[in-house]
């Protein structure tokens, strides 16, 4: 059995997107091995594209705090203003909490098991693709992106390009949209406005795309040129399973006729931002 999907490989959200899909096939049917070919991406499995679909709908989302953890931080967070600020050592662990449930590791449980924390990896170089800024919740952007797929037109072989308005900020994986939407671009930021419906701007985003990217780069990374703001992956033009393709993705392992891109990110803030679209890699330094 087979899944296809169309991608634009010059989207670096869409590639990892697909490095995303293969993770999870691998998880559900070890030994599946996908490729590209141009403008698709295939992968071998025991298993159907409805299956993985519904598979990443049904799996419970949540993050590694344990459950005395969360129900710690909704008594703090349902106090008074007052009584908080009474209560020696409650605004401290507000605090702390309130951190651990924005940025603690995202875990996707049965039928995939797997822990993405591969944004808090300073020492492996993850932490340099993490979009978002500090104050926005790694929870509460994948939860919205989850939650978006729960409908089922997305369910096809062009699902890295279902787009959807009020479902939340995306991550900025999708170079489509990478300029949309950032305080620097129109000059305000959108998060004062988001509390309320009078004052919210709805961006579009592209679920599947963010999502899917998100679960594949805790294992696939592209290759840094060193102070230059690029960064290259190989779009491998054969089926690997995923312990090779991880390899050949990042071009430590050739593969050949394989065509390479670089992309930038595009710092929109410090800590915020995206992911610009993807150009041939022809080599060198345009520094």
């Amino acid at each position: 059995m087979s899944i296809v999907v169309n991608v634009d490989p010059t989207n670096p959200g869409q590639f990892f997107a697909c490095c995303g899909l293969l993770e999870l096939a691998d998880r559900l049917w070890p030994g599946a091995e996908g490729w590209f070919q141009k403008t698709t991406f295939s992968i071998v499995c025991e298993g159907t594209p409805s299956q993985l679909f519904d598979a990443l709908v049904a799996c419970p989302l949540t993050n590694a705090m344990n459950e005395a953890q969360h129900l710690r931080f909704k008594q703090i967070t349902a106090m008074k203003v007052k009584e908080r600020k009474s209560t020696p050592g409650v605004e401290d662990e507000e605090k702390e909490l309130g951190s651990l449930l924005r940025e603690a590791p995202i875990v996707l449980k049965q039928s995939f098991n797997i822990t993405l924390d591969w944004y808090a990896d300073a020492s492996a170089g993850g932490s340099r693709f993490k979009t978002w800024a500090g104050r926005q919740s790694v929870l509460d952007i994948s939860t919205a992106m989850k939650d978006a797929l729960k409908a089922t037109a997305w369910r096809t072989e062009d699902c890295l390009s279902y787009s959807v308005t009020k479902c939340g900020l995306p991550f900025n994986f999708d170079s489509d949209l990478g300029a949309q939407g950032g305080a620097i671009d129109v000059g305000f930021s959108f998060d004062p406005l988001a509390s309320s419906a009078l004052t919210r701007i709805e961006s579009s985003a592209r679920p599947a795309l963010e999502l899917l990217a998100f679960i594949g780069l805790q294992r696939f990374r592209p290759t840094e040129i060193k102070g230059e703001n690029r960064f290259l992956y190989t779009a491998w033009n054969r089926p690997l399973p995923i312990q090779v393709a991880m390899p050949a993705a990042c071009g430590a392992l050739p593969i050949a006729g394989a065509d390479r891109y670089e992309f930038r990110l595009l710092y929109r803030t410090k800590y915020l931002k995206s992911f610009l679209p993807a150009i041939p890699f022809t080599g060198g330094s345009d520094e």
